[in-house]
């Protein structure tokens, strides 16, 4: 066991040492250079991986140096964020180095002269930071609500650079409230029927906070004189029923024991069995109750309509049907007869006094409820035709 313990850690050994060599020779330089860092962390005196380590250091630097010098022929704004990231990684890279340096293996001494990247790293972060500013600014002044978007997050660049800069809190938050859409939510009653104000009221009544989103933001009280959309909520048919009881009989009848009786001969002797004891069957009868039932019913439904109005163009773009519906039932029931004919859920009902019918303002409020989770449902799942 010990034998292949020593092995396998021979075997890894040899794998370690073999796998910088083969990102090196596959062009990975930067995994080659953490791969003998680390082996190197362990054992500075390998000559193997302290050259692998030079090459490998030399060429990840040169490829990062070529790159920054292309991205700066190239005059791309976009190309400011990769230089300095260029920058960040050659100094995080001879951070690392410096850990192990100087190495003196196989009779040679290995060493870097240091590079102060202090300079280029501070030129490119303020290169970035402006180049980002400077396009925000020029987005935001063009008045498009895409735009200010836009140049939302080219000012949160900024911020990856400098959590303070010029004026960037008051123009972030002029981006933000240009480039957001205001969406008011409008309840319409649009029946005969006489809606109570405060249940037109209540179907809107949300917390905003659940509707709104980076970019939207909703209202259900007009606060401002102009919403880029309205979502009319309008109800377009609403039914509540007349508060109905009716009554059923019913006589329930069932077959229970009662009792046993002997069996007898012809003779009218009582058999036996072959144990010679008397020879016994269940007798049975017939049982009965007569259940007096009141059923009393009451229904409600409103139908209505999810319509959003583009404001701009005053056009309906989308409208999507919604309904909401209650319904009252309950039963009592008064018993004459024997109650063991009745199974246990109608013997549940004996006893029990018909209910006062809820009101139609009750059956609204029940109606509504169902109503306003299928409109928030229609709210949050169509988000896309706000743009």
């Amino acid at each position: 066991m010990q034998k292949i313990i020593v092995f396998l850690l021979l075997i890894s050994f040899l794998f370690s040492c073999n796998s910088a060599q083969k990102e090196l020779q596959k062009g990975n330089y930067e995994m080659a250079f953490t791969r003998s860092l680390k082996k190197l962390q362990k054992d500075p005196n390998d000559p193997e991986q302290a050259e692998i380590f030079i090459i490998a250091y030399k060429k990840a630097n040169q490829t990062d140096i070529d790159r920054i010098e292309y991205l700066k022929l190239s005059d791309d704004d976009n190309a400011l964020d990769e230089i300095y990231r260029l920058y960040e990684r050659l100094n995080r890279r001879q951070q690392r180095a410096e850990t192990v340096l100087p190495l003196r293996a196989g009779g040679k001494t290995y060493d870097f002269e240091h590079v102060n990247y202090n300079q280029k790293l501070v030129e490119a972060k303020k290169n970035a930071a402006y180049t980002h500013y400077r396009k925000a600014v020029e987005l935001l002044k063009t008045g498009n609500k895409l735009n200010a978007r836009k140049a939302y997050y080219e000012f949160q660049a900024v911020r990856k650079y400098y959590t303070n800069y010029e004026d960037i809190d008051r123009l972030q938050l002029e981006a933000k409230e240009k480039g957001t859409i205001d969406v008011l939510l409008t309840p319409i009653n649009k029946t005969y029927s006489q809606l109570p104000p405060q249940f037109l009221a209540d179907l809107v009544d949300y917390s905003m906070q659940d509707l709104d989103d980076d970019w939207i933001r909703y209202y259900n009280t007009p606060q401002k004189k102009y919403y880029d959309y309205t979502v009319f909520i309008s109800i377009v048919s609403s039914y509540i029923s007349p508060d109905n009881m009716k009554e059923q009989k019913e006589t329930i009848s069932k077959k229970v024991k009662d009792g046993f009786q002997y069996v007898l001969d012809a003779n009218g002797n009582v058999m036996k069995d072959s144990l010679g004891n008397d020879i016994k069957v269940d007798k049975y009868k017939i049982i009965s109750c007569t259940i007096t039932r009141k059923i009393q019913d009451k229904s409600a439904k409103i139908e209505a309509r999810v319509e959003y109005q583009d404001n701009k163009t005053k056009r309906i773009i989308k409208t999507v049907p919604v309904s909401g519906s209650y319904k009252f039932h309950y039963v009592s029931a008064m018993a004459n007869g024997d109650l063991n004919a009745l199974d246990e859920a109608t013997r549940k009902t004996i006893g029990q006094t018909p209910k006062t019918f809820p009101t139609n303002e009750e059956m609204l409020k029940y109606v509504g409820i169902e109503l306003k989770d299928e409109i928030k449902q229609v709210l949050i799942s169509n988000k896309k035709y706000i743009k």
